[in-house]
């Protein structure tokens, strides 16, 4: 590697027009080339093809390409220069039209209308969770509108995003006779990833919460992608009781009315009494006497889901 380094060696400072400063505590580390040579020296800039470094013996200052870095060291460059990104995502990424402190509409690459809520105030820097809002079949379409309902109009409210800031996404399913299931929920995690990947959102923090038909979605998608998800609240949906086992694992706080005339109150009884039986200190169910289907009123206001929703946190015990 030195062999390399010093052919790429230059005197003085590099102008820093093409490189982005690497701010606040000094990044010193061993260097690793491709084949395997080692070099001690402090990271001075970065960017998505090449290092500036401060060798540590001499202080010479040496501009290296990420080609001749091991792929350990390229993989440290490019998650700083992600981070990076991300924390002039409000401002400058390619969701900045999106965030403006209201709802504003949009359309997925993959064609899924939806909603979403960010607030252009947040300090960049900082990674704030994302609640996704799945509605019930009732509200499933192309207008892009219907779907603003359920959680939509309690999390973005002023006293609720000053206490627990979060993004919120609303995506509409086009098809009741599909649900959050198939291509619509393929779609649904596409777009989650590309947001994931070009705003400052927290992935331990993702939480997913529907009603009804949202209700059964949100189980399906904890099951469907374990580890994705820090929590979910379902409410008046349900999921077979043979899910118990896989759904175990991930923080679920359940509800439905005990009088639903729409969905029977045994598919979360059922299932959330497995996921109990079977070991899952972190399942909550609340059986809500003489409420009926829509309960979407009575439950998301409650302050002490809001308290554990966003305690919840991938990896927590």
């Amino acid at each position: 590697m030195k062999d390399s380094i010093r052919t790429l060696m230059m005197s003085g400072l590099l102008a820093v027009t093409a490189l982005g400063y690497a701010p606040g505590e000094k990044i010193s580390r061993e260097w690793t080339s491709l084949d395997g040579r080692k070099l001690m020296a402090e990271l001075i800039e970065y960017n998505g093809t090449e290092v500036r470094l401060k060798r540590a013996t001499d202080f010479q200052v040496m501009k290296v390409p990420l080609s001749v870095l091991s792929a350990d060291d390229k993989k440290f460059v490019l998650s700083m220069v992600q981070e990076r990104k991300l924390d002039a995502a409000l401002k400058e990424g390619s969701y900045k039209d999106k965030i403006t402190g209201s709802f504003v509409q949009g359309t997925s690459k993959q064609g899924l209308n939806y909603q979403f809520f960010g607030n252009p105030e947040w300090q960049g820097t900082k990674r704030y969770p994302i609640v996704i809002w799945l509605h019930g079949s009732g509200q499933s379409g192309s207008d892009n509108t219907s779907q603003m309902g359920g959680a939509t109009g309690v999390f973005t409210k002023a006293e609720n995003q000053e206490k627990n800031p979060c993004f919120v996404l609303a995506p509409q399913c086009p098809d009741a006779d599909i649900g959050w299931n198939k291509e619509v929920a393929t779609n649904l995690m596409a777009l989650l990833g590309d947001l994931v990947s070009n705003l400052p959102i927290d992935k331990n923090r993702i939480y997913l919460t529907g009603s009804s038909m949202g209700g059964f979605g949100t189980f399906n998608l904890l099951l469907k992608h374990p580890g994705i998800f820090a929590a979910g609240v379902p409410l008046c949906g349900g999921s077979d009781a043979k899910n118990a086992e896989a759904l175990q694992g991930t923080p679920i706080w359940a509800f439905h009315g005990d009088k639903d005339d729409m969905v029977p109150v045994e598919r979360t009884r059922n299932v959330m009494n497995a996921i109990v039986a079977m070991g899952g200190k972190r399942a909550r169910y609340t059986e809500l006497t003489g409420e009926g289907h829509g309960i979407t009123g009575s439950v998301y206001p409650r302050s002490d889901l809001h308290d554990w929703l966003f305690a919840q946190r991938l990896g927590a015990e």
